[in-house]
Order: C-alpha cells, then sequence, then structure tokens
C-alpha cells in the first residue's frame, strides 16, 4: 500500500480539523503562512477570518482535500513536501505550520532544514508532534510484547518516525532553530490529571501525548 492510498482511508474529519492549539501560538496580525499538510484549508482560513494571516499558502499530499482547500486558502499545492521543489523567495513567510507532520516523514530533519530557508528573520515554525513516551504505548510495548499500529493516535499506522520530548528538541536545535517554547498537550483522562498532581509532575513526560512546539531560526 503507497503513502497515499493509506492516506485514502482517513475519515473526512482527519483532514478537517482547526488547529486551534497552533493557532494560539501564532502572533500579531497579516502574517504570511506557509501550512504544510493543510488538509482542507480549516486551519489557514481561521487564520485569515481572524487576522493573524493576511496569506496562507497549504502544501497537502491527497489530492481531494488539496482541491477543497482551494477555496479557502490564496494557494494549495498539491504533492509530497519531500519530493517537491518550493519556489518561493527566501523568508518570504512568517509562520510556516507542520501540524502533526514530521513522524509522517522519511527524513524530517531534511525536511526542517530545507524549509527554514523560507522563514523571514523573525519568523517562526509551529509544530505539534506525538509522544511516544506516553505509557499507554510503553505499557503496551512493556507488559504485552505489542507495538500495534491504529488508524489514528500515537501509532498512526502513517506514522514513519517517533519522537520523545529530547530527541524532538534535538531535531529543530541540529537544523538551526532556537526552540522559544513548548507546550505539552493537555490529556483529557482524569486519570493522568489526577496521578500527574499526586506525584507533582515527576512523570509528567509519560502522560502526555503529544508536544506543541515554537521554534525560530537561529541568527547567526
Amino acid at each position: 500500500m503507497s503513502r497515499k492510498e493509506l492516506y485514502k482511508e482517513k475519515d473526512n474529519n482527519y483532514y478537517g480539523l482547526i488547529r486551534h492549539d497552533l493557532i494560539q501560538m501564532i502572533e500579531g496580525s497579516g502574517n504570511k503562512i506557509l501550512d504544510i499538510g493543510c488538509g482542507e484549508g480549516q486551519t489557514g482560513w481561521t487564520l485569515k477570518k481572524s487576522g493573524k494571516a493576511k496569506e496562507v499558502v497549504g502544501v497537502e499530499l491527497i489530492e481531494g482535500p488539496a482541491k477543497r482547500a482551494e477555496i479557502r486558502l490564496d494557494r494549495v499545492i498539491h504533492g509530497d513536501v519531500e519530493e517537491i521543489t518550493l519556489s518561493f523567495e527566501p523568508g518570504y513567510f512568517d509562520y510556516i505550520i507542520l501540524a502533526d507532520v514530521v513522524e509522517h516523514l522519511i527524513d524530517p530533519w531534511r525536511v526542517i532544514k530545507q524549509l527554514s530557508r523560507f522563514l523571514s528573520r523573525e519568523g517562526f515554525l509551529v509544530a505539534s508532534i506525538p509522544n511516544v513516551k506516553y505509557w499507554r504505548v510503553l505499557m503496551d510495548l512493556i507488559v504485552f510484547d505489542r507495538w500495534t499500529y491504529h488508524r489514528a493516535g500515537i501509532l498512526d499506522k502513517g506514522h514513519l518516525r517517533f519522537f520523545t520530548y529530547t530527541t524532538m528538541a534535538e531535531m529543530f536545535k541540529t537544523n538551526g532553530f532556537e526552540l522559544k517554547e513548548i507546550k505539552a498537550k493537555k490529556s483529557t483522562r482524569l486519570a493522568n490529571k489526577l496521578f500527574n498532581r499526586a506525584t507533582f509532575g515527576i512523570f509528567e513526560k509519560f502522560l502526555v501525548p503529544g508536544y506543541l512546539v515554537k521554534a525560530q531560526r537561529k541568527v547567526r
């Protein structure tokens, strides 16, 4: 099964999400934004409607969502970000969004380095990345000897790379970025919240399903 065939199995909600968590990390107004893996363009459209963006360009692998995004965004590039050539001027964008994208890539380190040239001097890359150190993944592996892929989640069938807090941070730092902000995604499980409070946050990295990252190019 090819990557495109795999993603065609996803339901419409997969491509229609509005990433309010990442939108909150984008400051100011009138930004030019590149949204990698834009889906149907709902996040970019929300950014434009709010005034945070004056221009949003999307890149989307799957044709159906890409066509639907065209009615919402200024431009949509249909293709694999690891294969296509982006022809923007250096420093053109104020923000680049990678919403649950890097774990799907063959070489996310190379992609991040290539994308960095399109960020303005004061620009930011914002990303969301699953945490493979999450307790449920480790419990299945250690206790039940299972590493089972699913239709969605940390072990999504489409995930090729896996990150912890440390390896995620290293990926950005080794490709010329400074980490300005890292937020732990909030677990919706009440048991996780109570356990985290009871243990004073000592095991927090095992209770976090993923991270939100805001990074800026190092100025040399």
